[in-house]
This record gives structure tokens, C-alpha cells and sequence, in this order.
């Protein structure tokens, strides 16, 4: 991954982070130099700048009456990322009581591309709860082979246990755990696709590229895929 899409994802504008890593590199720098290095106009390197000194992510000195910009330690990225978890966590209590007063209803919703997929795995272990999956394929360790490790590592760590049924013709490509449980089964029994059922949720990955997800929040409709998945379940192979 690379470091400006990282700090882009810890709010950093993308020119942002391209003065800061110039600015690490060059140890310290002026305006005129920091301009030549990212090939940003002069004008709009003072007012990157000026947001970088907000953020804590540079200072400066004065030297021959000359304003010399310094990058601070890259630790401090760190720094401010737990203290924005800090703060969060304060308020947390209060956004989901907010979010409890709603009328339950069904929500659906789409993502798109790999990013959609991602979320969907941090989604099951906050839930934290035992899930049921049809279809796997080992479609998640192909295009996320380290993610879907550490994932497999959580549900370890967080007891989480999973029941999988897995296409017969997939038994060698399917990843599994101490916490997880296996059973095999004809290609005519499941779709295309692949559907997981946790807590309230029911999530269905669409390996088509540009890859899509649907995730319908409902508790009567989680518990209808169960019953399904149960029976399935019983014709299967151990």
C-alpha cells in the first residue's frame, strides 16, 4: 500500500502529504525548495503548510531571517490516531443511543469494488457473534490473502466460530481455523455467489469484477438464510 494513500485515509490531503514526505526527506526545507521538490506552485505550498503546522506535523525555524520548514517524527501520525480513538470512544455510548431511538426497519445496502469486501469482514467481528457462510470458494484468500490471514486470526482471538459450506469441488482452496467448522457440497445446491449470515445481517459477495456486496440488515431475514443454511447443513458431506 502506498504511504500518501495511507495518510489520505488519516485525513490528509493528498498535496498535503506529498509536502510532508518531502519535508522528511529533505530533513528541512523552504517554501521555494519544497516547490521544486513536489512541483507545487509556491503560494499553495504556504497553505499546505499552514495545515500540516495545524495537524502537529511540522514546525519551523527561522534562520538569516529565513523561515525553514521541519517535518515532525513520523511517530506523531501514531500520536494523533489514538488520541481521534480517545475522543471517539467518548462519544460512542451517545452515537448509539442515537442510532437505537430509529424505528428498526430493513436496511439494504450495495458497495462496490474491494473496499465494500473489507468492510464487510470488520463489520462480522465487531458483531462479534457466530456466522454461517454458503458458498465458499476461496475467493476471499485470493484477492486478500494477508487481510483474510488476519482475520481468520481474530475470530481465533475473539472466540467467534464459523460454519462453512463449501463447494465440493473447492475442498483444497478453502482456509479454516480451529474455530471453524466444514461441510461440503454439490455446486447445484448454491449460487454463483457467496453469502454470510451474522447477528442481524446477511451479506452476499458478487465475485464479478468490479466485485459488489449486499448487506440487508433484518432480523427475520437472517433468520430465514439460518433455516436454510441449516438444512443444507444436513445434506451435506463432513
Amino acid at each position: 500500500m502506498e504511504i500518501i494513500e495511507v495518510l489520505k485515509g488519516l485525513g490528509i490531503g493528498e498535496k498535503e502529504a506529498k509536502v510532508y514526505l518531502a519535508l522528511l526527506k529533505m530533513k528541512e526545507g523552504t517554501a521555494s525548495k519544497l516547490a521544486e521538490s513536489t512541483g507545487l506552485d509556491r503560494t499553495l505550498i504556504y497553505q499546505l503548510i499552514n495545515r500540516l503546522v495545524e495537524l502537529g506535523l511540522v514546525g519551523y525555524v527561522i534562520k538569516n531571517n529565513v523561515r525553514y520548514f521541519i517535518a515532525s517524527n513520523p511517530e506523531k501520525l501514531m500520536e494523533s490516531l489514538k488520541e481521534r480513538e480517545k475522543n471517539l470512544e467518548k462519544v460512542m455510548p451517545d452515537l448509539v443511543r442515537i442510532a437505537k431511538e430509529k424505528d428498526e426497519e430493513t436496511k439494504v445496502e450495495v458497495y462496490k469494488g474491494k473496499e465494500g469486501i473489507k468492510s464487510v469482514l470488520k463489520d462480522i467481528l465487531r458483531e462479534k457473534k457466530d456466522y454461517v457462510v454458503f458458498g465458499e470458494e476461496g475467493k476471499l484468500q485470493e484477492l486478500f490473502p494477508i487481510e483474510f490471514e488476519w482475520f481468520l486470526k481474530d475470530i481465533i482471538k475473539l472466540g467467534i466460530r464459523e460454519k462453512v459450506l463449501v463447494r465440493e469441488d473447492f475442498k483444497k482452496e478453502a482456509w479454516k481455523t480451529k474455530n471453524s467448522e466444514f461441510r461440503f457440497i454439490g455446486k447445484e445446491y448454491l449460487s454463483p455467489s457467496m453469502t454470510v449470515v451474522y447477528g442481524n445481517k446477511v451479506a452476499v459477495l458478487i465475485w464479478k469484477k468490479p466485485f459488489y456486496v449486499t448487506l440487508t440488515e433484518n432480523k427475520e431475514v437472517a433468520d430465514s438464510y439460518r433455516g436454510y443454511f441449516e438444512l443444507l447443513w444436513k445434506l451435506a458431506k463432513k
